[in-house]
């Protein structure tokens, strides 16, 4: 651990440390595909508060509000939290986050035919959401160890066995989408950190069996593969669905769309209008220019938090800032590239903008850390009164 001093020949005692404003070119994106988000859930979601069980019409908007409001605070809060604290209680957010993912198969409740989410009061919660953080925080604490990175198989095993453990409990679930995301984020992040390339490519080996054996035992997956590649007539039909239905409503939007409220394809053609498929319903109603735009802010996004990557002022900081813009980069990517039809459907959401609690809340939660980092960075023209700070 070392300190950053005060100035040494002045005989006055250190001046407390001037607040930092908040980083606006990462508040900014993020603001703005929350803001898509509701207006979206909005839309999207009319269709089934029409049916009687849904309560009346501004069911998911309020929920959605609420959501919001939590992850506002959650983000603030975390924006305070001492990242030397975050570093020495990184081994306990895994094991807590482990242990959460192994009671859903005794508590947890059955959705879609998938045990991934406890209910409680009427809301459901998500641990995977909240191991995409936890792995972050806890693979940052290990390679921050390794200035020089992790050449030798030795220091590698420990971080690939954290990733395993997670992961393995999120496919037997299963949720293959989840997974996925995870296993690709980190792998992205390893190398980030110094991990060498032929080191991810064999741990990606025992990986690939594993998913080549979940695709086979169910047949849902293996027909989504099918369809994908080698799809006829019947596509359409069978597990390519989702994939004809999307490209219809992003294509049917054109450029600036049908308007806002104005979607058909919400109307029970689309599959998960609310979470997966919430980018075709922004395609259809606001067109091509709304889509691109969505796109752009997450560009925005992950290109300010590699920035707060590099420029932080401490090994852990700084990976932990590496790993949350990759979850974001990484999920993102593969929303829209499914939405596009350009892989198989996978069951991503699109962080910040699709319906759910426990994805928004730790997708805030990631911009709250990112924010943390950014505070302790002495940006050009930002002028910084001298403290005594730890940063390890």
């Amino acid at each position: 651990m070392s300190a950053i001093p005060a100035a040494r020949s002045s005989q006055a005692s250190p001046l407390p440390e001037e607040p930092r404003a908040a980083d606006l070119k990462l508040l900014v994106p993020t603001l703005g595909l929350i803001s898509f988000g509701v207006a979206m859930v909005f839309s999207a979601s009319i269709p089934f508060c029409a049916r009687e069980e849904s309560g009346h019409l501004f069911y998911y908007l309020w929920r959605e509000l609420l959501f919001v409001g939590v992850g506002v605070l959650a983000m603030w809060g975390i924006t305070h939290v001492p990242m030397d604290a975050l570093r020495r209680s990184s081994r306990f957010w895994f094991v807590l986050t482990a242990a959460l993912l192994a009671g859903l198969f005794p508590f947890g409740t059955m959705v879609n035919g998938s045990k991934c989410w406890y209910t409680i009061f009427g809301f459901s919660f998500q641990p995977s959401e909240m191991a995409k953080l936890a792995l972050v925080i806890c693979c940052a604490g290990l390679f921050a160890r390794h200035p020089q990175g992790m050449h030798r198989w030795q220091l590698t095993l420990q971080p690939f066995a954290v990733l395993g453990l997670v992961a393995g409990l999120i496919v037997l679930e299963p949720d293959m989408g989840t997974a996925a995301v995870i296993v690709m984020a980190m792998f992205i992040f390893y190398h980030s950190a110094g991990m060498k390339l032929r080191h991810l490519a064999v741990a990606a080996f025992p990986g690939l069996l594993g998913a080549a054996y979940m695709i086979h035992t169910h047949p849902y997956q293996l027909e989504r593969l099918r369809s994908f590649f080698f799809g006829g007539p019947e596509v359409e039909l069978a597990g390519g669905y989702q994939k004809v239905r999307s490209l219809i409503a992003l294509g049917s939007g054109g450029l600036t769309g049908r308007g806002y409220f104005q979607g058909i394809e919400k109307y029970f053609y689309l599959p998960e209008v609310t979470t997966d498929s919430i980018l075709p319903v922004i395609g259809e109603e606001l067109g091509f220019v709304a889509t691109a735009v969505v796109t752009a802010l997450f560009a925005a996004l992950v290109w300010r938090g590699m920035v707060i990557a590099r420029k932080a002022p401490d090994r852990f900081s700084g990976l932990v800032a590496a790993g949350v813009t990759c979850f974001f980069g990484v999920q993102a990517l593969l929303n829209i590239a499914v939405a596009t039809g350009s892989i198989p459907a996978t069951g991503v959401t699109l962080p910040f903008v699709s319906y759910g609690g426990s994805s928004l809340l730790f997708s805030m939660i990631g911009v709250g850390l990112l924010l943390n980092v950014s505070r302790t960075i002495t940006w050009p023209g930002r002028r910084r009164r001298p403290s005594l700070r730890v940063i390890g």
